[in-house]
């Protein structure tokens, strides 16, 4: 080989190759990308969007590890403007649009779209209602090793991660209380929020935001609040019940007339559902414009609590309380004023209960949906779904009131009926706890849980558990496991 020959086989090793750079994606999940956005861990406050603007961010928000965008709440300044929403984070952008998150209108809150790569050609990233916001691409800004960071993470998970109350044996006595403590703690918080709320919202206000919010679960639960906000509950007071339904249907998107697919005749000639539709397209509301649509929500999930039936059995709630939900509600939490045994405790409880499990009425009696039957008359509101409005809304509530109302007896009587709130059928924490600090030879039934004690549960994987605060852990600090010694 001549000198003129090594020197062209040299420059065809160091020439540059005319491709995109793409990263490796095959170990990336979002999971990883979710917590690098959690920890920030970027070499520089400001930040740039592949569309030039800069991107500062002052609270990366609430991890959501439920359905929806990914963090809530975050303050993201863009371009020197503060804004405050949510953020959506994807390994790649192109996943945006291949999740259809453009197309859902949960999405529209979302004011960042964090995504590891950039594989797309979107500058920036389009929202359900029309307005473009901003994509980052995290792989430039990372500040570490990507590689090392994966593994540091990958062995915080394997090794780290590992609790230390597993397999120990439980001083139960001890943990029960424990677990009642952090239940009460928990409680005092959702009563703390409410407080805060009372700043802009009067009581029965904010009662009918509680109990819609509580009626959508983790999918439709936004959705429900925005419901309640659209149509302010004084609203609907000396309205009979099917003017409530039509209200409520109407400006929720869910009529038969507004679906985006069309109802066949035989469903829509019902003279309930002709009913509904008159009704609203007489109502004031009608003529506002349109404020949600069908794609608000979420249909998943069991028949049972599928949006319709909920609006139903809100519109049955509201037209029973007579004007008042507090009213509705608070005379029987009163009563544990003067209750003296454990076992009238649990009898107010069950009145309580009694109050939200509604009977379908009508066409409800038999639907689901419009057009969708089998309900078999079901009750509108179910006793775990009751239980849970009870334990998250109405006794923070009541609580707040008897605050005001500065009577101390009250406030104990609201704690004590929260103390004999019955255990739910459990969710995903309860079982991740269950299996993390029980055994077969002691499990949890061996606590006798109430829904004080799972709250308890929720706030120790909430508030410990799920940010790996070992050495905080209040099972440990307050000795309900039998360490063995080294």
């Amino acid at each position: 080989m001549n000198d003129i020959t090594k020197v062209e086989h040299i420059a065809k090793q160091f020439r540059e190759i005319n491709e995109t750079y793409t990263p490796d994606l095959d170990k990336m999940d979002e999971a990883y990308v979710q917590k690098l956005w959690h920890e920030q861990r970027f070499f520089d406050t400001n930040m740039e969007a592949i569309d030039n603007r800069t991107i500062r961010v002052l609270k990366p928000g609430i991890w959501n590890h439920n359905e929806g965008p990914d963090f809530m709440h975050a303050e993201i300044e863009i371009d020197g403007k503060l804004y405050v929403g949510d953020v959506e984070i994807h390994v790649r952008s192109s996943e945006w649009y291949a999740h259809k998150h453009h197309l859902n209108s949960r999405y529209n809150r979302v004011i960042l779209h964090a995504v590891y790569f950039d594989d797309d050609i979107n500058l920036r990233t389009r929202l359900q209602n029309g307005k473009r916001i901003p994509t980052l691409e995290l792989l430039k800004w990372i500040a570490v090793n990507t590689g090392d960071l994966y593994d540091d993470i990958q062995r915080t998970a394997t090794e780290d991660g590992i609790c230390r109350v597993t397999g120990n044996q439980l001083n139960i006595p001890v943990l029960k209380g424990v677990f009642e403590s952090l239940g009460r703690e928990r409680f005092l918080e959702k009563a703390e929020s409410m407080r805060l709320l009372r700043t802009r919202l009067d009581f029965e206000q904010l009662l009918y935001e509680g109990i819609m919010e509580a009626l959508g679960y983790a999918r439709n639960s936004k959705a429900f609040r925005e419901l309640a906000q659209h149509v302010p509950f004084t609203d609907l007071d000396q309205k009979s019940e099917l003017e409530i339904q039509a209200i409520l249907f109407g400006v929720a998107g869910l009529l038969p007339s507004q679906r985006e697919k069309p109802l066949p005749p035989e469903i829509t000639n019902d003279p309930s559902i002709v009913a509904l539709e008159e009704l609203w397209n007489t109502s004031e509301y009608a003529q506002l414009p349109p404020r949600m649509t069908e794609a608000r929500w979420s249909f998943t999930g069991r028949p049972v609590n599928r949006p319709a039936r909920r609006i139903a059995a809100m519109s049955q709630l509201i037209h029973r309380c007579q004007g008042s939900l507090m009213m509705y509600f608070l005379p029987t939490c009163e009563k544990v004023v003067v209750a003296d045994t454990q076992k009238s405790l649990e009898i107010i409880e069950k009145e309580l209960r009694a109050l939200l499990m509604l009977e379908p009425t009508d066409y409800w009696e038999t639907h689901y949906d419009f057009g969708t039957g089998g309900a078999r008359k079901a009750v509108l509101i179910g006793k775990d779904r009751a239980v849970d409005i009870i334990i998250n809304k109405i006794l923070p509530i009541a609580y707040i009131w008897a605050v005001e109302a500065t009577s101390q007896k009250l406030q104990e009587a609201v704690l004590r009926l929260y103390g004999v709130s019955p255990k739910s059928t459990g969710n995903k924490i309860i079982s991740e706890i269950n299996k993390q600090i029980f055994t077969e030879i002691q499990q949890m039934r061996h606590l006798k849980p109430t829904g004080n004690i799972e709250q308890g549960i929720i706030r120790l994987y909430k508030n410990y558990c799920a940010d790996r605060l070992c050495d905080l852990c209040p099972i440990l600090e307050h000795d309900a496991v039998v360490l063995e010694e080294s």
